[in-house]
């Protein structure tokens, strides 16, 4: 059989903008390749790359001829998935269509779509696939759980209903099949070290998982809920023979927090200076994580980390405790003191909440520049699909479909202000956060067109945000 495993293109305006200053290796659909053995094919068929995603995507189609075809992806994609499902069911009636990824699994019950999909897949994706390959080659009925369900099925609501599945050993197990992709395409921004020239803002990097799951509670993150509440990891010695094993000097730690477990990450950062592996890392980290072991970021310094992406979300305690971030503001600050002694790279990532008030906008400015220098990110606050918050605010989106709209950055509850006013302030803090950055703070030189490909991706995503009331009905603005 022929398996096709997709990553849908991006749909909104940020998203695109997005990917020309990060676009990384298509890391789930190379994890869940792994699944398929010979004699068995399979590709991957990445439409974030392409110019032309639906024209790239009928042509894989017509040459690959596909028996079955995996779709994967957040909420904001779900809408890809179905146009693109609708093509395949198109070119080839035949080939069974499956539904992956954040979405299906914590919102299953709003990708009911039976003329689109045969299948939807809750959870880790790398098990599921190895027990659908094994009934279609057994000529089996396909299987159906609350793990894989039919849309098609008379069990579907009752089964959708379900909390998602534990996670399986397999998913966190899985080696990515790297070769089916062509790594040269994939970069994330980098702003190199403190005072000293940078070959390149873009450098080409991998991707590595050392665990899935979180024990935190973040109101704003589906996290939890889509693991069940459970935290798995890898061992020390397979994340670092991983690390060694890739040709690219910077890698991306792709888990939901990398430093939760301590005693594990400083096992690895021992196991990457004993061998003398020369890398740049990147990873997330909490505030807590950063007060309670301080020692461990020095020691990750020494073994490469270079930019640290901290989700501090406000400087103000009743916010934080409405997020249920299990942090104060004393501890953000303490935290940005230490990675500052520290001189990493920091990614800051604050937060808006839809009832802001303009003179909570102004407090958010005063938070950017006490920050600084960082790299600053946004976000509006949204309940996260399939949630329970999310379903008991069906009657209050401003917007006919929600999980589109559900990218971090457009909201989908309705604003205290005017939606066009929102905008507006939001728009000031991208623009006010722009002069912190830490390559222009920390004088590092860059190539200049890699500065003007920032500068113009810059104004480019301000202009964007700044006119987003305008996807909204008018009677918001």
């Amino acid at each position: 059989m022929k398996f096709l495993l997709v990553r849908p293109h991006a749909h909104l305006p940020t998203s695109k903008w997005l990917q020309s200053m990060i676009t990384l290796e298509p890391y789930a659909q190379e994890l869940i390749a792994s699944a398929i053995l010979p004699p068995h094919e399979v590709e991957i068929c990445d439409l974030i790359l392409p110019e032309n995603p639906i024209e790239f995507f009928k042509e894989t189609l017509e040459r690959f001829k596909p028996d079955f075809v995996g779709f994967g992806g957040f909420s904001s994609q779900f809408n890809a998935n179905k146009e693109l499902a609708g093509i395949t069911k198109k070119v080839l009636p035949q080939a069974i269509t499956c539904l992956g990824g954040i979405h299906s699994s914590s919102y299953p019950t709003g990708c009911k779509f039976p003329e689109l999909f045969d299948l939807i897949v809750r959870g880790d994706g790398v098990s599921a696939l190895k027990i659908i390959i094994t009934s279609l080659e057994k000529e089996n009925l396909l299987p159906e759980s609350e793990w894989i369900l039919q849309p098609g099925s008379d069990n579907f609501d009752e089964l959708a209903s379900k909390s998602p599945p534990a996670i399986k050993r397999d998913g966190i197990d899985a080696k990515p099949r790297r070769d089916l992709v062509d790594s040269s395409k994939y970069f994330c921004i980098c702003y190199g070290e403190k005072g000293k020239k940078s070959k390149t803002l873009f450098p080409q990097i991998a991707c590595v998982r050392t665990s899935v799951g979180c024990p935190n509670r973040c109101s704003f993150c589906v996290v939890h809920f889509l693991a069940n509440g459970k935290y798995m990891q890898r061992t020390a010695e397979e994340v670092v023979d991983e690390i060694a094993s890739l040709p690219q000097e910077y890698i991306y730690f792709v888990d939901d927090e990398t430093f939760i477990n301590t005693k594990r990450l400083r096992r690895i950062a021992e196991l990457l200076i004993e061998r003398n592996i020369k890398k740049k890392y990147l990873a997330w980290a909490r505030v807590d994580t950063v007060c309670k072991d301080p020692e461990l970021f020095v020691l990750w310094k020494k073994a490469g980390l270079e930019f640290l992406y901290v989700g501090f979300e406000s400087l103000e305690e009743g916010a934080l405790d409405d997020y249920n971030k299990n942090a104060t503001p004393a501890q953000n600050r303490e935290a940005r003191k230490i990675l500052a002694d520290l001189d990493f790279n920091l990614h800051a990532a604050l937060m808006v909440h839809p009832n802001f008030s303009k003179q909570d906008f102004l407090i958010v400015q005063k938070a950017i520049i006490e920050m600084a220098p960082s790299e600053f990110a946004f976000t509006v606050y949204s309940p996260p699909p399939g949630t329970q918050e999310f379903l008991e605010s069906k009657d209050k989106f401003i917007c006919d479909d929600p999980c589109l709209y559900y990218d971090c950055i457009h909201t989908i509850l309705p604003t205290k202000l005017p939606l066009k006013t929102f905008y507006k302030y939001f728009s000031i803090l991208y623009l006010k956060g722009s002069a912190y950055i830490p390559a222009r703070t920390n004088k590092i030189r860059v190539p200049l067109k890699d500065f003007f490909r920032v500068l113009i991706g810059a104004i480019k995503f301000g202009w964007i945000v700044k006119r987003m009331y305008r996807r909204y009905d008018r009677k918001y603005w």
